[in-house]
């Protein structure tokens, strides 16, 4: 009868430890609430159910199943890889539950009857300490499904965890062939291994549970580590949009400018990246280095003097070359932030748009007529970007161009002023929506 109890309270962990690695280290999804809830009573009845007909293997096997098929039902896309990621969670629930039940026992050389004492005592402080999770972790857990939901691990991590689900499945099932139960004492298995190695027993087992552990605190320390990147990078963002605006504000010609064209350029950049265009330079880290850093192409323009930047006519061809400066201006004032803040992407990115986003495609732009795939692809992207918003928007020497108007001038100074590839795929964009009014209704919220 002990045996049987000892039996269902394995079952019971290694389910229940399984669904909590699945949450809170692997960084699967849940289903909605009442989903989730409904899976979990399912789950415990089916393999209650396995348990009562074919024993504690089989009913082990199904837990890591429905937990597969758990993460297979909770995300939302790549759903039939869940049934893979599985695949390391028995090696690191061994490595946890395996040491701590074979090892003490082993060491301290208790009896059968003493060790069964031990397992019951160590399952009421599992049961415990998992109560107390539930009662006192509530808040904790708000905040890690408001915050954690929308990350996922690197593939360093992922790999980490394999390497460490598969070397603790071999550890301490090594382990658990060389401790046996003999004449009521708990001792080292006669096999080919040997009395002699006997010690290394408790060592290996030690060694697997304090590698487990330590892998899972330093992967969950490396997701809330993350959150907090994340978190200042988009106050870093916010920041440098606020700066941008800031300058922007001076030029009573260019309300919502800057995030206007920062929704361009994520639109074409995406859209290069799916059709596999630039995939040696559009690269997941440039592409959110070039949204980051689109707001800041303009900054120049806050050493332009007022009277020409707001000049309500045509400029003189003095006052454009004055207005030409802005470019690097901003080169300059984004090179000395670099020296200042220290090497960082979206500045690399900053620059570059600064720059070149007034180069021409067969190099009669400014300011130093570079032509072709010279002028680097971020301010390529922007130079659409921002004619177009030139054209479309209200200015106070002109009005708004109709939408046609503007997509006909873009399209007639492809290969001249535009990268030809460019100017395709933001047309690609505007041809995936599937009403003209739902690209004025775009522009129209990003100008507010």
């Amino acid at each position: 009868m002990e045996t049987v109890i000892l039996e269902i309270l394995e079952t019971t962990a290694i389910t229940v430890s399984g669904f909590l690695i699945k949450k809170y280290v692997f960084l699967e999804a849940d289903m909605e609430a009442k989903k989730q809830k409904f899976f979990y009573l399912l789950s415990f009845f089916l393999i209650g159910v396995v348990f009562l007909i074919f024993g504690k293997d089989a009913a082990n096997m199904t837990a890591l199943l429905l937990i597969g098929l758990n993460i297979c039902l909770g995300r939302k896309k790549h759903r039939l890889c869940g049934l893979v990621q599985m695949l390391p969670f028995p090696g690191i629930i061994n490595g946890l539950l395996v040491p701590t039940m074979l090892v003490p026992p082993y060491f301290f050389a208790l009896s059968a009857q003493e060790t069964v004492i031990y397992q019951f005592i160590l399952y009421w402080v599992l049961s415990m300490l998992l109560l107390l999770f539930y009662m006192k972790g509530k808040s904790w857990r708000s905040w890690f499904h408001e915050n954690m939901q929308h990350r996922s691990l690197r593939k360093s991590e992922k790999y980490l965890l394999w390497i460490i689900g598969i070397l603790m499945l071999l550890f301490p099932n090594h382990t658990t062939r060389q401790i046996t139960v003999d004449s009521g004492n708990v001792r080292a298995a006669d096999s080919i291994y040997g009395r002699g190695l006997a010690p290394f027993i408790g060592i290996t087992s030690v060694s697997a549970f304090v590698m487990t552990i330590t892998i899972i605190v330093l992967i969950m320390q490396g997701n809330k580590r993350s959150f907090y990147h994340e978190k200042v990078s988009r106050m870093q963002s916010g920041m440098i949009t606020f700066m941008a605006e800031v300058v922007e504000n001076r030029d009573d010609n260019t309300g919502g400018h800057i995030r206007r064209t920062a929704a361009y350029v994520e639109c074409i950049a995406k859209e290069l990246k799916r059709q596999g265009r630039y995939s040696n330079i559009l690269t997941g880290r440039y592409l959110s280095d070039m949204v980051v850093a689109a707001p800041l192409h303009d900054i120049g323009k806050i050493h332009i003097p007022d009277a020409v930047l707001n000049k309500p006519g045509r400029l003189t061809e003095e006052e454009f070359e004055i207005m030409k400066t802005h470019t690097t201006a901003g080169e300059e004032l984004l090179t000395h932030a670099k020296a200042e803040l220290g090497e960082s992407g979206y500045l690399n990115t900053a620059v570059e748009m600064a720059a070149y986003h007034h180069e021409w495609w067969n190099g009669k732009g400014y300011p130093y007529s570079i032509s072709g795939e010279e002028i680097p692809l971020c301010a390529r992207i922007m130079a659409v970007a921002d004619v177009f918003d030139a054209l479309t928007s209200k200015r106070c020497y002109k009005s708004a161009m109709p939408l046609e108007k503007a997509y006909a001038i873009i399209r007639e100074e492809s290969g001249t002023h535009f990268d030809p590839a460019v100017v395709e795929t933001f047309f690609a964009v505007t041809a995936d929506m599937e009403e003209q009014e739902e690209l004025d209704k775009m522009i129209s919220t990003l100008c507010r």
